[in-house]
């Protein structure tokens, strides 16, 4: 509990959110609806069942499988970035990052490798990829939850940008070098049958729940008692900083909206989809795309414009997602040559250049669909 409260304790991000919440709390009008608790549970039963995964290794493995496959530069990028994109969309973004950043540096132990571009990309096609699913990010499944939206609606509205993401994966890689690299052995996996059923059973409650289709309260649940069965350690690996973070975007942007001011600017500036998905973006620069999502929504219809905004809004700047703020907390925890500042610039540099893409991409999208 002590070491649960520390690291609490010592994430900025939450602690950062806790004072502007407690801000809005003194200085606001907020409301107990403000604070979703459907997506709080949902996300909960998430991280949960994503830290029962961690304990077991199973993230590292099966990336390590993959990369043990590759014989050149240009593959194993591919393949990392294929891991990130696809990984994200179950896993979410954050795990995405927390599972390939301390591999990348391993590799980069053995064979020289160019780690920060391969991270940044990695932090890119975690935040796209995750887009392309419910489960994949905390907006999405605020969105999901907010505008009652349908499986098949969501993957409608995902599929086309998620598919030129990919195409965009594609082509990535032939910027890298096609020289040979060492093969890296992965370490074998035990796993007992019974934990394998356990793990399989929780994961498609937490699915089918994220999913509207069950009452979220059994995902909770279900995720608990198999932390319980695996190993009681998880409860204290979970990163309760993430869940508390969300409930304090829900108050500041539930205090936010009512401003005089900010709730008379978006209600003249939302008037059509193309709006939206600008001010998404923009917004999401500033306070990142989960609270730019939380307090739009309750200015407009249009979920397709705001989902195509904070997604295409999470690329930028730092801040414009939470993952890329983990990116660079990684990577500031994990390196040993001061490179920090450096890695800073070369992230930053292509999240514009795929920003001011991906926003072309999304006019493009919005005008044909």
């Amino acid at each position: 509990m002590v070491n649960t409260l520390k690291r609490i304790g010592s994430d900025k991000t939450f602690l950062v959110t806790f004072l502007l919440a407690v801000l809005s709390l003194m200085f606001g009008t907020v409301k107990v609806s403000d604070i979703d608790i459907k997506t709080v549970l949902a996300l909960l039963s998430l991280i949960i069942t994503v830290s029962i995964y961690e304990n077991l290794n199973l993230l590292k493995h099966v990336a390590d499988l993959i990369i043990e496959k590759c014989g050149t530069m240009r593959s194993m990028v591919f393949v990392i970035l294929l891991f990130s994109f696809f990984g994200s969309m179950l896993f979410t973004n954050d795990v995405a990052i927390l599972t390939l950043v301390p591999i990348l540096f391993s590799i980069d132990q053995k064979i020289k490798i160019p780690k920060i571009s391969i991270i940044s990309l990695t932090t890119i096609y975690a935040n796209l990829g995750s887009a392309l699913t419910p489960i994949g990010n905390p907006q999405n499944l605020y969105l999901v939850s907010h505008y009652h939206l349908p499986l098949l609606k969501f993957f409608q509205m995902s599929l086309p940008i998620g598919c030129l993401s990919l195409i965009s994966l594609v082509l990535c890689p032939f910027f890298f070098s096609k020289a040979r690299i060492e093969q890296l052995k992965s370490e074998p996996l035990f796993l007992s049958k019974k934990v394998g059923i356990a793990l399989g059973f929780t994961t498609i409650v937490v699915l089918i729940s994220v999913l509207s289709l069950i009452p979220v309260g059994y995902a909770v649940g279900a995720s608990l008692c198999c932390a319980f069965f695996v190993d009681k350690k998880v409860y204290a690996q979970i990163d309760y900083g993430i869940i508390l973070t969300f409930v304090n975007f829900f108050i500041i942007v539930g205090a936010i909206g009512r401003f005089p001011m900010v709730h008379d600017f978006l209600t003249l500036t939302l008037l059509n989809r193309f709006a939206v998905f600008i001010s998404s973006v923009g917004i999401s620069q500033v306070i990142s795309n989960v609270p730019a999502a939380v307090l739009l929504s309750k200015f407009t219809p249009q979920a397709f414009a705001l989902y195509l905004g904070v997604t295409v809004g999470g690329l930028g700047t730092l801040i414009a997602s939470l993952a890329n703020l983990l990116a660079l907390r990684q990577y500031h925890m994990i390196s040993t040559d001061r490179s920090t500042g450096k890695f800073f610039l070369r992230f930053s540099l292509l999240n514009v250049l795929y920003l001011a893409a991906f926003i072309g991409i999304g006019l493009v999208i919005l005008g044909l669909i």
